[in-house]
């Protein structure tokens, strides 16, 4: 009995590697300039003719757009990121077929890809995605429009000029700009799981494949043996986590994904980024080696987690094998292993560490205060930050500017490092969206860019497609909490045209929406959706339209003037 128990525990140790020590790799080599330079032919500005029927636009903008011409029309799946850029490869479509739209597809629900939809669609045109893609625009419309919206601008360098700004990584420019239109269609046909559907005489079968996002799908046409796969594959490492910012992605479910592609074993692969595939062999490879370095990153992470190591330390020491990193379609030009480790570390146990001292660090200000005094004052700092430049030490120049600059930000020395540093480190970088959030830092510190909370502006009638709760949704979390702490206050919102009616309370510095219009509301305000819609979007002035458009049935509107400007962002 004894010898069992002996056996039992040292197969447990086995497995659970308690231990942290794991053997090293040889370091893999980085991209070349020459390499990234090189990969901007991805993005070539053409519409490619990939097989009978289907056709691609490459380099219009960030992703794809794809034309499958049926018997008596055509499919469009996906719409390009605006109304603009959409603009431009309808009309190069137009060129290959003049048969009407009988039908849009989302891959997902990524901005990029259903900016430019009403160009293609209109009444009675059905968008088709899956289940989840409405409330994903929504949140990102809503609640998170205008973080995404700068982080997005540094991860894709869209104020930079051309040499700082290389590629993209899985393409060539993000068009958007200040003068942009959106104009998304809400999707009218959804599924869950499978949709098998014949659209103009093309049979399809859209499949739920969750990866880059949770609502992605891939498009399998059988009998032309053509697999549309959205954006779980591309020419580049895939990004399971986005420096921009998203919830997990779960590595698991996106090799899942892939495995079901692999399994239709296609003759054409046609990407919503980069250049499409042709012949069964070549896909079968591509798709074999992604799957493989998206598990290979998600166990071994695991792996290193269980042996106790932090996120960073696993960050630092992971890498693929070198049979996965010589893969043209796994270039670290879009998505990083090390970046990869730290979504699943915190994707599986969220953002401790496993260090006391990160359970309550001390706030960042403080903690700079104290690296200036233990450097022996600010002067003294500003010497190791000039050894670090002499060196050539720019991540460590780049980490002690921060400390200075938080304790004075009007230090000169301490700014000239921090910009040179971070010039240096976008120079040496052939990951471009790491590349470019360092070339736009460096131009924002230097006061030659001012990057903006929002870009593009939406249509009217997007808007009107929205449902009001997106707009609620998005002054609860644009609510100055800090001015209402000590007051309850109730207002009533009576729609015009829909007849909708609500009661919005904050109670302390926090928002809740009531169906119906409660007795004791102290104002009550009655204005049609779409003018309320316009005025939250900043389509119009608030003040004029409160003025002139909204009609107080309780209350003054000076009042509610003062209520709604507890939610201006600021």
């Amino acid at each position: 009995m004894r010898l069992r128990i002996l056996i039992a525990l040292s197969l447990l140790s086995l497995v659970s590697g308690c231990h942290r020590d794991t053997p090293a790799q040889a370091p893999v080599a980085a991209p070349t300039p020459a390499a990234l330079e090189a990969h901007s032919d991805e993005f070539k500005q053409q519409v490619v003719k990939v097989t009978d029927g289907v056709w691609v636009a490459i380099g219009y903008g960030i992703a794809n757009s794809i034309l499958l011409e049926g018997d008596d029309g055509v499919v469009i799946v996906d719409t390009m990121e605006t109304r603009e850029a959409a603009e431009q490869v309808r009309d190069e479509f137009r060129k290959i077929s003049d048969k009407p739209v009988k039908a849009i597809i989302y891959t997902h629900s990524h901005p990029d890809h259903i900016g430019g939809a009403a160009v293609f669609g209109g009444p009675g045109i059905p968008v088709i995605a899956q289940a989840e893609v409405a409330a994903n625009m929504d949140k990102i419309a809503s609640q998170l429009q205008p973080v995404i919206t700068r982080r997005s601008l540094r991860m894709y360098g869209s104020q930079l000029p051309q040499g700082e700004r290389v590629n993209i990584g899985i393409g060539g420019f993000l068009a958007l700009d200040a003068g942009s239109s959106l104009d998304t269609l809400r999707p009218t046909q959804t599924f869950a799981d499978r949709l098998d559907i014949t659209i103009a005489g093309i049979a399809m079968q859209l499949v739920h494949a969750p990866g880059e996002t949770r609502d992605q799908l891939f498009v399998w046409l059988p009998q032309r043996g053509v697999l549309l796969c959205g954006d779980n594959f591309y020419k580049a490492f895939p990004n399971l986590y986005t420096i921009r910012g998203t919830g997990y992605r779960d590595p698991r479910l996106w090799a899942d994904s892939l495995d079901r592609m692999r399994a239709l074993h296609a003759t054409y692969l046609v990407p919503s980024h980069t250049r499409p595939l042709t012949g069964a062999d070549a896909i079968d490879k591509a798709l074999t080696d992604y799957r493989d370095a998206i598990r290979y990153v998600n166990d071994q992470t695991l792996r290193l987690m269980n042996r106790g190591l932090l996120p960073d330390e696993i960050a630092a020491q992971l890498q693929l094998p070198a049979h996965l990193s010589a893969s043209p379609y796994l270039q670290p030009f879009y998505g990083k292993a090390s970046w990869s480790a730290k979504a699943v570390f915190d994707g599986n146990l969220g953002w401790y560490s496993g260090d006391p001292a990160d359970l309550q660090p001390l706030p960042p200000d403080d903690q700079a205060r104290r690296m200036v005094e233990l450097a022996g004052g600010g002067a003294a700092l500003q010497k190791q930050i000039d050894t670090a430049m002499q060196h050539q030490d720019w991540q460590w120049a780049l980490q002690l500017s921060g400390y200075a600059l938080r304790v004075d930000a009007k230090s000169q020395p301490a700014k000239d490092a921090r910009i040179a540093a971070l010039r240096a480190l976008g120079g040496a970088e052939t990951n471009p969206p790491a590349r470019d959030w360092y070339f736009t830092a460096a131009r924002e510190l230097s006061g030659d860019v001012i990057v903006p909370s929002r870009e593009g502006r939406p249509t009217a009638a997007m808007l009107a497609g929205m449902p009001l709760s997106v707009f609620f949704d998005g002054m609860a979390v644009n609510l100055h909490a800090e001015d209402a702490l000590n007051s309850v206050l109730k207002v009533g919102f009576e729609f015009s045209d829909s007849g909708e009616r609500y009661t919005y309370i904050v109670r302390r510095g926090v928002s809740e929406l009531v169906p119906g219009i409660a007795d004791d509301v102290e104002l009550q305000v009655r204005v049609s959706t779409q003018v309320f819609k316009e005025t939250l979007a900043g389509l119009r002035s608030p003040a004029l339209a409160i003025a002139s458009d909204f009609e107080m049935t309780r209350g003054s509107k000076l009042d509610f003037a003062r209520f709604m400007a507890l939610f201006t962002p600021k």
